[in-house]
């Protein structure tokens, strides 16, 4: 029988190694803060709040975000699997909103079973409709 692993990785801001879900959790946000198309080698990479960017805060951009962070996040990370996404203004008079995410972590997503889950939520703020600002702060 073959070992299976946890995914490994390193921590952007500080260099330590990550396992498991802290590793997903940071894979998730690079995920959001790409544009699709900048990665040099894996142009479908990244997810398309570009389109969203300077748009009003109104209900279908705000649902425009949710389908294009599901999208994004369904298609590049195995082992992650949104069961609820609950937007929150993070600063109305920016256009700045964060997502409530609920998710199953599946440990061995990326190995293709789907056996062993585990609940977990994160907090992601996405100012992709705010004015001059980044797709994730």
């Amino acid at each position: 029988m073959v070992e299976r692993t946890l995914r490994t990785g390193v921590e952007r801001g500080t260099g330590r190694m990550l396992r498991g879900r802290a590793h997903a959790e940071q894979s998730v946000r690079i995920i959001f803060s790409t544009f699709l198309g900048t990665e040099l080698m894996r142009l479908d990479f990244g997810s398309d709040l570009r389109a969203l960017r300077g748009e009003n805060l109104t209900a279908v951009n705000v649902l425009r975000a949710y389908a294009a962070l599901v999208h994004a996040v369904h298609t590049q990370e195995p082992n992650i699997r949104f069961t609820k996404i609950q937007p929150s203004l993070a600063n109305g008079r920016d256009g700045a909103i964060a997502f409530v995410l609920s998710y199953l972590h599946f440990p061995y997503g990326h190995l293709g079973d789907y056996s062993v889950s585990e609940a977990a939520d994160m907090r992601v703020p996405v100012t992709a409709l705010a004015r001059g600002t980044g797709a994730v702060s």
